[in-house]
């Protein structure tokens, strides 16, 4: 999976997410126009596509309707991935790095995934603070995410809340998660 850091600007200061420290970053003040030249190269129309909806996410104003994930027969598979993942993102940061690179296509689309993470963890309260391994589960089980799909790290800025959530076919894959329009991506990964 191939990862651009986006810079944003606030108050002339440029902010980049560090990848393995899972933090921001302030920089010197840069152009603008250096991150516009690395995101036009090779990035297909259906990703350009998702992550213009970010860039103007009120002109994506819909989720997908789903009537609940399919069974799948490797659903033990799925609950043991998806508490590992969740697991390591909370105790051990930098080893998410590599499973971000797995794909086991588990389920048809990242609706279906989605909904079985919050099956695997029921309480709401937690889902707020379990998005990064939500959105990896997601992105590494879903069929439709390597060729449709994009997971977004965005920050809050001024505050230092970050929140991470994926784009699939020009929808959120997450119906419950409605939060992400208020950050500004820093980190995509396509």
């Amino acid at each position: 999976m191939r990862a651009i850091n986006r810079p944003i600007f606030y108050y002339g200061k440029e902010f980049r997410f560090n990848r393995f420290l899972g933090c921001l970053i302030c920089e010197k003040d840069k152009s603008r126009d250096d991150f516009n030249n690395e995101l036009a190269d090779s990035i297909s129309d259906e990703k350009r596509r998702d992550i213009d909806a970010v860039n103007n996410p009120f002109m994506m104003l819909y989720h997908e309707k789903s009537n609940g994930w399919k069974a799948i027969k490797q659903a033990w598979i799925a609950k043991m991935y998806g508490r590992l993942i969740t697991w390591l993102c909370l105790h051990c940061y930098p080893v998410m790095n590599v499973f971000i690179h797995f794909h086991l296509n588990l389920f048809s689309n990242a609706g279906d995934a989605s909904l079985f993470y919050y099956n695997l963890y029921p309480d709401l309260k937690s889902q707020q603070t379990l998005c990064l391994p939500r959105s990896i589960f997601i992105a590494t089980t879903s069929r439709r995410f390597k060729q449709y799909g994009v997971l977004f790290i965005g920050a809050f800025l001024p505050t230092v809340r970050m929140h991470a959530w994926i784009i699939e076919d020009g929808m959120p894959a997450d119906c419950f998660d409605k939060q992400w329009i208020h950050y500004n991506p820093v980190m995509i990964f396509l």
